[in-house]
């Protein structure tokens, strides 16, 4: 699976439980979201996070016991900026406009090589340089798309029972309260969200099992400065690996 996947699969894997609530626990009057359910606290943090206009998604997370450190932040119009790195692979995206750039090192490609179609590209060619990355590229798609990935950590509706509110916390200094899970196989997921404001997701943890990580929700409604490399730093992939 090219790194840019992996990424991505990573990312859903540890998110994938994050509309998971369900229990009909009631707030004690000295908690946030006094009279709600877990499953309402979950769905509406869903909803807030997803009709935000950016965000920016931190953490550490693995695949298939890949660990992997991801930055990005993304907004609705597919805007992006973001790094990755892997033991042995990093990247840096921007998605500006309908345009995906990447600058991988040796690693990187190596690894998205493996699944092009065509064989191996010349990866010491590409190492260290901005691609101009052909739209549709089965290596970068998904990327940026912050609506899809939110759909992916929504989809299985089955996931909304079990959950159960903890005690107000803090993340990164806003008050948050978080909602525990406790899944099959050892695994437990906690997601913490604001309590005052907007209910925003501030953070997903995932402990025990395959895919243990921990992803940051921050900087929501910001902007999301995503400007193309110079033109002449750029290797245009929809060319055939030609100097833009």
């Amino acid at each position: 699976m090219p790194a840019s996947r992996t990424l991505i699969a990573s990312l859903i894997c540890a998110t994938a439980a994050l509309g998971a609530a369900g229990c009909s626990d009631e707030d004690s009057s000295d908690q946030p979201f006094e009279g709600k359910s877990a499953d309402r606290v979950a769905a509406e943090a869903v909803a807030a996070t997803r009709d935000a206009t950016s965000l920016r998604m931190a953490g550490k997370v693995a695949a298939d016991g890949r660990p992997l450190t991801v930055d990005y932040h993304v907004d609705t119009r597919k805007n992006c900026t973001g790094t990755m790195v892997a033991d042995q692979a990093s990247a840096q995206i921007i998605h500006a406009g309908q345009v995906t750039y990447v600058k991988g090192d040796k690693g990187f490609w190596a690894s998205a090589a493996k699944n092009a179609a065509g064989g191996r590209k010349d990866t010491r060619a590409l190492a260290g340089r901005w691609v101009k990355v052909p739209v549709g590229d089965a290596s970068t798609t998904g990327l940026c798309d912050k609506q899809g990935f939110l759909a992916d950590m929504d989809s299985d509706k089955s996931e909304r029972k079990g959950m159960t509110k903890g005690d107000a916390t803090t993340v990164d200094g806003k008050k948050a309260i978080p909602l525990t899970k406790k899944k099959g196989g050892g695994e437990t997921i906690t997601m913490f969200v604001a309590a005052e404001g907007k209910p925003y997701i501030l953070k997903l943890v995932q402990s025990g099992g395959k895919n243990a990580g921990t992803v940051v929700f921050s900087d929501y409604g910001k902007p999301v400065h995503a400007t193309p490399p110079p033109a002449n730093q750029v290797i245009d992939g929809t060319r055939g690996g030609q100097t833009s």
